[in-house]
């Protein structure tokens, strides 16, 4: 069965509440499971698959996981910069996270 954009968003919005917990590999563990089922099931633009992988690659960056951060927010940043014709400030969150990383 398909996983819904509300499914998703459930999961990520767990994954946050164990963030702010301090439950730092707790949270990269559902963000991984909700990154794979994005993945699977919505297209590569669609803002809630960046939105799931940018907030892994915070929760990397959280977990001390550096390289894995910046690895995948550049990756969200390539997808990004393909279709921000249409929304340019789409850009802005990821960039922060980047810069947070560094």
């Amino acid at each position: 069965m398909e996983a819904t954009v509300q499914e998703i968003n459930d999961l990520d919005e767990k994954a946050w509440m164990l963030l702010y917990k301090g439950q730092y590999d707790e949270a990269v563990k559902v963000w991984e499971e909700v990154k794979e089922i994005a993945e699977r099931n919505l297209a590569d633009e669609d803002e809630t698959r960046l939105r799931v992988c940018r907030n892994l690659g915070q929760a990397y960056n959280a977990n001390g996981q550096y390289q894995e951060a910046v690895l995948l927010l550049n990756d969200v940043l390539i997808v990004q910069r393909k279709f921000s014709e249409r929304n340019p400030l789409s850009l802005a969150p990821t960039l922060r996270c980047l810069g947070v990383c560094y």
